[in-house]
C-alpha cells in the first residue's frame, strides 16, 4: 500500500495479505463486467494469467460490491485473505483493480513476463479524489500523433488516475481532424512543408512535409478506448486566432489578399480569421461538426492568444466594430466566442476557454482554464465561473526540466525551469481564494505543447516524471517531497516496464 501512487487519502492499520495465482475467479455485479475484462486484458498482456468472472463469491479472490453512496470514483480495498473491493461506480472499479497492480511486481505493468504468485500485503483503505477535473493536455497540432500513440498516452495518464484528455485540434501549424464538408481542411491545412529545426529563435527549417489527420472513424477508436479506461477526451478548436492552417486552406475566411502556406515557424501567427457573417457561420459548423464526434464531452473553443492588428487595418472589421458599438479591435473576438460558446451550450455541450475570454463579456456557463495564472482562477470564481487550473507558472510541462545543459530543447530558455518538485508544490485552490468560491475550482491539468515535442519518446521525457507528481496532487493526497520520493522512485519501475523512456530523477 506505501507503494500506490497516487497514496490513498485513507488508509488503516495493516491486515492479513493474500497470495494470487492464476487463474484470478473475480466475483463482481455483471454491470462492472466491461472493467474485468480490462482488468483481465492488462493481466494477459503482462504476465499471461487469466482473470475468470465467476457468479460465487464463495469462491472467488476478489469480490467486488457496488455501494452507489460512495463518491462515484470512490473505492475502498480491503486484503485479508480475500480481496474485498467496494466501488462507488465502474471508474473507482477501475481505480480499484489499478491499485492492486500497483502492489504487486513491476512486471504486472510490462509485456510478455513470468510471474508464478504475486503477494499482496494485508491493507485496509478507502480512497477518493478531491478534485472532479484531473486533466493532461496534448497538443497534436504542432506535432501530429497517431491513434496508437494517443491510445498509449491514455493508458499511461488513467494509470495515474487521471480521467480527461485535453487534445488540441488545431493551429497555425495544422489542422488535425477531418471535416467532410471542408475537405481542404485535411488534404492541405493537415500538411506543413517543413519545421523549425533547434529554438525558432534560431530561424533555421528543415523540408521535411509533417502532417496527419484523424478521421471519424479514428475518433471513435480514441472515444472507445478512453471510455474502456474512465477517461473523456475534449476537444479544442482555437478559432479566430491560430487560424493560418485554415487560411492556408480557405483563404476566403482571412483578413489578407496574401496567399498563405501552413505555418513553419512556432509562435502565434498574426493572420486570423476575418469576422464576416459566412466565417463565423464557418467556425460555427466546423466546431459543432467536431462536437458531434464527442457527443458527451466538453468542448474547448480556445480563444487565446488572438492577434488584432489585420481586423485593426480591415475597413470592413472596422465596420462591424462601429456596427457593435466596440472600441477596440480586440473585442471582435467576442463575436466568436459567444457564438460558439452559445451554439455549443444549446446542444447540450459543456463549454471551455483559455482565460482571455474574461476580456469580454462571457457567456453563462463557459468554462474557464486559467492558464496565464492562478489569479486568472481567482478572477473568474469571483465572476461566478467555474475553472480548471493550468496556470502556466508550474503546470506547463513544454518547458525545461532542470538547468542542465543536455536537457532537450524547450520552449522557454533558462532560467526557466519546472521541476517534478516544482510540480508536487502545486497547491490547486488558490489559498487566497474566498471558501465560499471553492466549489469553482473543478480541478487541474497539466499542459504538453508539442513545438519541440516530435517523437513518443520526447512525450514521454517531458511528460514524467512531472505528471506523476501533478497526479498526487490533483488526487488531494500530496504530502513532502521527503515521503513522495521513495514511492515515486518504486513507480518509475512500473514505468520503465510498460516501456516509458521517462527523465530519471537525478
Amino acid at each position: 500500500m506505501s507503494s500506490v501512487l497516487p497514496r490513498p487519502r485513507f488508509s488503516e492499520s495493516p491486515l492479513s495479505g493474500t497470495t494470487l495465482t492464476s487463474p484470478i475467479l473475480v466475483a463482481a455485479p455483471s454491470l462492472l463486467a466491461p472493467e474485468v475484462a480490462t482488468f483481465a486484458a492488462d493481466l494477459a498482456r503482462s504476465v499471461g494469467w487469466v482473470v475468470e468472472d465467476i457468479a460465487d463469491p464463495e469462491g472467488a479472490c476478489i469480490r467486488v460490491q457496488l455501494d452507489e453512496g460512495m463518491h462515484p470514483e470512490g473505492f475502498s480495498i480491503q486484503v485479508a485473505g480475500i480481496v474485498d473491493l467496494v466501488v462507488g461506480s465502474a471508474a473507482g472499479l477501475s481505480y480499484a483493480f489499478g491499485a492492486l497492480r500497483q502492489m504487486g511486481p513491476a512486471v504486472l505493468f510490462g509485456v510478455a513476463q513470468e510471474l508464478e504468485s504475486w503477494t499482496i500485503e494485508g491493507f485496509n483503505f478507502y480512497d477518493e479524489p478531491a478534485y472532479e477535473w484531473r486533466g493532461c493536455h496534448l497538443d497534436v497540432s504542432r506535432h501530429f500523433f497517431d491513434v496508437a500513440t494517443v491510445c498509449r498516452h491514455i493508458d499511461l495518464i488513467a494509470l495515474h488516475r487521471l480521467n480527461r484528455l485535453h487534445l488540441h485540434l488545431n493551429d497555425d501549424q495544422g489542422w488535425r481532424v477531418e471535416i467532410p464538408r471542408w475537405p481542404r481542411l485535411t488534404s492541405v491545412g493537415a500538411y506543413r512543408a517543413g519545421s523549425p529545426i533547434g529554438h525558432e529563435n534560431d530561424d533555421v527549417r528543415d523540408s521535411v512535409v509533417h502532417g496527419g489527420f484523424y478521421t471519424a472513424d479514428d475518433i471513435a477508436t480514441l472515444r472507445r478506448h478512453a471510455a474502456k479506461r474512465h477517461i473523456q477526451i475534449m476537444p479544442e478548436i482555437d478559432l479566430p486566432g491560430h487560424a493560418q492552417a485554415v487560411l492556408a486552406a480557405y483563404p476566403q475566411f482571412g483578413s489578407t489578399t496574401e496567399s498563405l502556406e501552413v505555418w513553419t515557424h512556432w509562435g502565434i501567427s498574426h493572420h486570423v480569421l476575418n469576422v464576416e457573417p459566412a466565417t463565423l457561420a464557418f467556425a460555427e459548423e466546423v466546431v459543432c461538426y467536431v462536437a458531434s464526434l464527442f457527443p458527451d464531452s466538453p468542448i474547448h473553443i480556445g480563444g487565446d492568444e488572438c492577434p488584432s492588428d489585420e481586423w485593426a487595418e480591415s475597413p470592413a472589421a472596422r465596420a462591424v466594430m462601429a456596427d457593435h458599438g466596440f472600441t477596440e479591435p480586440a473585442q471582435l473576438q467576442g463575436l466568436y466566442t459567444s457564438r460558439l460558446a452559445t451554439a455549443l451550450l444549446a446542444s447540450g455541450h459543456e463549454v471551455v476557454a483559455w482565460d482571455e475570454v474574461l476580456d469580454a463579456d462571457v457567456v453563462e456557463g463557459t468554462i474557464i482554464a486559467a492558464w496565464r495564472s492562478a489569479e486568472k482562477g481567482i478572477e473568474a470564481a469571483a465572476r461566478g465561473l467555474d475553472v480548471i487550473m493550468a496556470p502556466e507558472q508550474v503546470l506547463y510541462l513544454d518547458v525545461l526540466s532542470s538547468d542542465d545543459p543536455a536537457e532537450p530543447v524547450a520552449i522557454s530558455p533558462l532560467p526557466r525551469v519546472t521541476t517534478w518538485q516544482d510540480v508536487y508544490g502545486v497547491t490547486i485552490t488558490p489559498p487566497s481564494l474566498d471558501t465560499s468560491l471553492h466549489h469553482h475550482i473543478r480541478g487541474a491539468q497539466v499542459q504538453l505543447w508539442t513545438e519541440y515535442i516530435a517523437t513518443r519518446d520526447h512525450l514521454d521525457y517531458m511528460a514524467f516524471p512531472r505528471l506523476c507528481a501533478f497526479a498526487e496532487v490533483v488526487w488531494g493526497s500530496a504530502t513532502s517531497i521527503e515521503e513522495f520520493r521513495p514511492r515515486l522512485e518504486e513507480h518509475l519501475l512500473r514505468l520503465r516496464e510498460f516501456g516509458v523512456a521517462f527523465r530519471p530523477l537525478n
